[in-house]
């Protein structure tokens, strides 16, 4: 027993210093304080906010007023941090209070409206008066208020619209939702930033424009048609109203005219006198367009008639004169007149666009422009007329020219036309109404053979012929043909080489030359124009020249004018050879 005893003391003895040197752990330093500091973490930040604030709500109350609106916000907003934030208001007029609560803040111009210069951690509401101008329609025919504003960035915008005594209807302009609750008033939603408007109308009353003195202006048109058996006018009158109301439109006629027809939106006209009076559908405010039919006997000299309203503050005059039947209109006094601008001519109405004849301004009402006619009957030289004489010549350096003519012709009884043409000319076509002709050959003239018949036939001869350009400083004489039968109106064309400047002797003979007249399929009325037709068969189908192409650096030159003669003298030019270059270092 005591042995056992002994051997357990020895074996604890021996087991003791042993698991003493378990329990020790050694490590270094760096390690250690690597795991003291995992074992004691420092406490995590809190994560910033998406944005520095949230505009929640921005609740309107408009008044709207005689001159302004009051207007009067409430905002409820948070902010995350304790800076100073920028919130922007869109715009609202001019702000003349704010209520900040427990923020901190003020009201600032920004860059695009105004803008809440506001600090303080946490929730908020802001309210802010402003007013805004009314605008109001001087020219409606009902009571009418504008008013509007830009809303801020909030996620809900509404409001409450509250009108002025008498206003029956209010309309929102853009993505504005709008109703009107049975308590009164207009209530109203809208996007986030949207510019909100109203229109608010009331009943109707007479603007205050109509309630000054009548002042209006006037722009006239006449288009003056002229045959053996009477003289027709086709009148056209504009008013434009500036202020007051238009009652009757009076206007004196033209001397020795009769009134026929009135068109337009008028309930009644009459003559009194000499003088038209017109009476609208309901008194005018804006514009008031009728259209006139005058009759007087036929005369051999006449005025261009013109159309003057009576009290017109300013009447723009356009006027036009043609003749129907076998005679000649011409121009024997241009008086005060121009040929009109676009703006002036750009509301005439399709039946004084679709009328013959050149359109005039009249500057002057006592100075129009003066017609006079020379009639056909019994004269043997208009047996035969030539309404148009377009001649076309296209002149080269070698001092060669290509040179067309085209004749518009109405026969009453001649069997031929004749042509006397420049010297030296080289014949190389005829064609009459499209079919090829062989003129008779007599001299230098050539006889072209006519139908008889009162619908125009179209007369055309190309060739060549000798025409130099002066060298240096010169004149240019372009020769015309002499005809058997005079020729109401001549027009000309030159293509001529470019490096020199070309001028028109006579400047009044500039002018724009249309295009060639155009033929049509006629079947030949006598036996005489049959014979001379080239393969009568074959000419069914007849072919229209054209007019001389310009080639580059070519000049072109047109004049036009009206006549009466049968022999028309050149066209002269004065032309010169361009300056040398100066060349210089």
């Amino acid at each position: 027993m005591f042995q056992i005893s002994k051997w357990l003391s020895i074996a604890l003895l021996a087991v003791q210093p042993m698991a003493a040197a378990a329990q020790q752990v050694t490590l270094p330093l760096t390690q250690y304080e690597e795991l003291r500091s995992r074992a004691n973490p420092a406490p995590e930040e809190p994560a910033a906010p998406p944005a520095p604030f949230a505009l929640e709500l921005a609740d309107f109350e408009v008044k709207v007023g005689a001159e302004s609106a009051r207007v009067l916000q409430t905002l409820r907003f948070t902010l995350y941090d304790d800076q100073w934030q920028k919130v922007p208001l869109g715009e609202a007029g001019s702000f003349i209070r704010a209520e900040f609560g427990d923020a901190e803040g003020r009201v600032d111009a920004a860059e695009k409206g105004w803008a809440l210069q506001v600090r303080g951690r946490g929730r908020h509401e802001v309210t802010l008066e402003s007013v805004v101008p009314v605008t109001r329609d001087e020219t409606a025919t009902r009571l009418t208020w504008r008013v509007g504003l830009k809303a801020p960035p909030a996620a809900v915008v509404r409001g409450r619209l509250e009108a002025p005594a008498g206003v029956e209807d209010v309309v929102a302009e853009g993505p504005v939702v709008i109703d009107r609750p049975a308590d009164g008033g207009w209530r109203f939603a809208a996007p986030p930033g949207a510019d909100v408007r109203w229109t608010l109308s009331g009943k109707a009353v007479i603007p205050r424009r109509a309630q000054l003195p009548l002042r209006f202006e006037a722009t006239t048109a006449t288009a003056a048609m002229l045959t053996h058996t009477r003289f027709k006018v086709l009148g056209w009158v504009e008013v434009r109203v500036a202020q007051g109301q238009l009652e009757k439109l009076r206007m004196p006629m033209p001397s020795a005219m009769k009134v026929v027809a009135v068109r337009g939106p008028v309930t009644d006209w009459k003559v009194e006198g000499e003088t038209l009076v017109v009476t609208p559908l309901a008194p005018v405010e804006d514009s008031l367009a009728v259209e006139l039919e005058l009759t007087g006997e036929p005369r051999d000299r006449f005025a261009t008639p013109l159309l003057i309203p009576e009290g017109s503050a300013r009447t723009t005059l356009l006027a036009k004169a043609f003749l129907q039947g076998d005679g000649i209109l011409e121009l024997s006094e241009q008086g005060a007149s121009r040929a009109p601008e676009p703006r002036e001519a750009a509301r005439l109405p399709e039946s004084i666009r679709a009328a013959e004849g050149r359109l005039f301004a009249v500057s002057d009402a006592a100075r129009p422009p003066q017609w006079t006619v020379t009639w056909a009957a019994q004269t043997e030289m208009l047996a035969a007329q030539i309404d148009r004489l377009l001649v076309d010549v296209a002149v080269g350096e070698a001092g060669r020219a290509s040179y067309q003519l085209w004749a518009e012709v109405r026969n009453r009884g001649s069997q031929q036309l004749s042509f006397t043409l420049p010297a030296g000319f080289e014949l190389v076509e005829a064609r009459r109404d499209g079919a090829p002709v062989a003129p008779g050959v007599a001299g230098s003239s050539l006889a072209v053979p006519l139908l008889t018949q009162e619908a125009p036939q179209v007369v055309h001869l190309l060739g060549v012929v000798s025409l130099g350009l002066p060298e240096g400083k010169g004149a240019l004489d372009v020769p015309l043909p002499a005809l058997s039968a005079p020729a109401a109106r001549i027009e000309v064309r030159l293509i001529l080489p470019a490096g020199r400047s070309y001028q028109l002797v006579d400047p009044s003979r500039a002018g724009s030359v249309g295009s060639p007249p155009q033929t049509a399929v006629r079947q030949a009325a006598n036996a005489m124009a049959q014979q001379v037709a080239w393969a009568p068969g074959a000419a069914a189908t007849p072919a229209n020249a054209t007019l001389f192409p310009c080639p580059p650096g070519f000049v072109q030159v047109g004049a036009a004018w009206s006549a009466l003669s049968a022999n028309p003298s050149a066209l002269s030019l004065r032309t010169e050879a361009g300056k040398e270059k100066v060349e210089w270092f």
